[in-house]
């Protein structure tokens, strides 16, 4: 796949991106718990960002109706950033209730970020043909995960090299998120603009019209959405406080995630292209059910397993992340993707702001045979695995013919006869061999 300038121009931007989330948001937890947080704290700031959502959407949409994509893109997220600045400088200037003033800067930061979402949205699908969309977006994803794993090894090996409570860590870090965030936007401003297919101006009534295969798919992530959200923000806290596990073992664990993501996101791209982004998304989700039931057979005594687990939550997760845009792409239609965008997304966020802190209240407070944490992991497994179901009376729109998921899983795991285990391998170690190559060519 040739990439033009355009193309070429989001991709970087996505490495850069995951540069300015690697030091920033992802470590935000535990800048959170050495403030001192609870779970429902935690649960909280994991809601931020899809109340900020909700807030936002509509907004970001009717700007549409009178600035240019980028224009809108490029004031909003250089506000989201230099939030950060503000989160620096909680614990000199709000010593009482630092957590209060986290809170409040996370939240404007974030509103910034997703009142450029339906701009960033739509330049996206106008910038990038529907017949390679799905190989393009595991590419970008892929390049995600990459320099996020970067940030997470080195923030982790950074941050235990301050003993608490000093949080020089923390406070330099972010410092050098900010300038890694302020780098997207520059990358993404250097888009040229695609023509934009909705000039219309919409009513505040068309916002909340969603019809035909949007509505269930709207419906399944909805309900998926809380599912996962109810565990996520915790998976952090059970590493580092319940099995006790210093930054560098964290930040180990989760780039195995962000590796495995790499190694399978270029075999998911091309399983979507050919069998459609409805099964692979089906399997995904069964996956992610998985994850957090293996959570709970991990013990301090036992803390090598948290590696394989990892790894397997990279695979499943790698299928969802490409799969669940490339299939919301496909149920809305150009001429109204701005407010479908801003629809979708106020309507899916409700759970993503919901299930974060009942999972905190539930952890800090109610007893169910388990208890805690591991009580979370569990309900959310069981919503993971129904939530799927939902999908079925989404018909597959990119390829005319439904193949059966048991062959799009043997071919996901690449045991078919026709190929064999040791075609596999080999496969890739010639892709490590070319590595080097794919990304000389992605920056070029």
């Amino acid at each position: 796949m040739r990439l033009n300038n355009n193309q070429k121009h989001l991709m970087r931007s996505g490495g850069w991106w995951a540069l300015y989330d690697g030091f920033t948001s992802l470590y935000l937890a535990a800048f959170a718990l050495a403030l001192g947080a609870s779970n429902t704290i935690i649960g909280i700031l994991g809601a931020i960002p899809y109340v900020a959502i909700m807030i936002s959407e509509i907004p970001g949409a009717k700007l549409l109706e009178h600035f240019k994509r980028l224009q809108i893109y490029g004031f909003a997220s250089m506000l989201s950033r230099f939030m950060w600045l503000g989160m620096i400088l909680t614990p000199l200037l709000f010593a009482k209730n630092p957590l209060l003033a986290v809170v409040i800067f996370y939240f404007l930061s974030k509103l910034g970020d997703y009142v450029s979402d339906p701009a960033w949205t739509v330049l996206v699908a106008d910038a990038v043909p529907n017949k390679i969309r799905g190989e393009f977006i595991a590419r970008r994803v892929r390049l995600i995960n990459i320099f996020g794993m970067i940030a997470l090894v080195l923030g982790g090996w950074y941050l235990d090299l301050f003993q608490a409570p000093d949080l020089t860590g923390f406070v330099t870090m972010f410092l050098v998120g900010i300038g890694f965030g302020v780098t997207t936007t520059l990358f993404t401003l250097r888009v040229k603009e695609p023509p934009y297919q909705d000039h219309a101006h919409h009513g505040f009534r068309e916002f909340f019209q969603l019809d035909g295969d949007l509505k269930r798919f709207t419906i399944f992530t909805f309900c998926f959405n809380f599912a996962f959200m109810l565990a996520s923000p915790f998976f952090t806290v059970y590493i580092l406080k319940d099995l006790g596990q210093p930054y560098a073992i964290f930040a180990i664990a989760t780039a195995l995630t962000h590796i495995s993501k790499i190694l399978v996101f270029k075999h998911v791209g091309k399983l979507s292209d050919k069998f459609g982004d409805k099964p692979v998304l089906l399997l995904s989700c069964f996956g992610t059910a998985i994850v957090p039931l293996l959570f709970l057979l991990i013990s301090p005594e036992r803390i090598w397993l948290l590696f394989p687990v990892q790894i397997l939550t990279g695979i499943v997760w790698a299928g969802y992340d490409v799969t669940i845009f490339n299939m919301f792409l496909d149920v809305t239609t150009p001429d109204k993707r701005a407010v479908q965008t801003a629809t979708y997304s106020i309507v899916t966020s409700i759970p993503l702001a919901v299930g974060p802190v009942l999972g905190g209240f539930i952890a800090d407070n109610l007893v169910l045979g388990l208890a805690g944490i591991p009580l979370v992991f569990a309900i959310s497994a069981v919503f993971r695995a129904l939530a799927p179901v939902l999908l079925l009376k989404i018909p597959e729109r990119r390829i005319t013919h439904e193949y059966p998921l048991r062959e799009v899983l043997w071919k996901a795991v690449e045991l078919h006869p026709s190929r064999g285990l040791q075609h596999r391998w080999q496969g890739v170690i010639r892709g490590f061999r070319k590595r080097g190559m794919l990304f000389l060519d992605t920056f070029r």
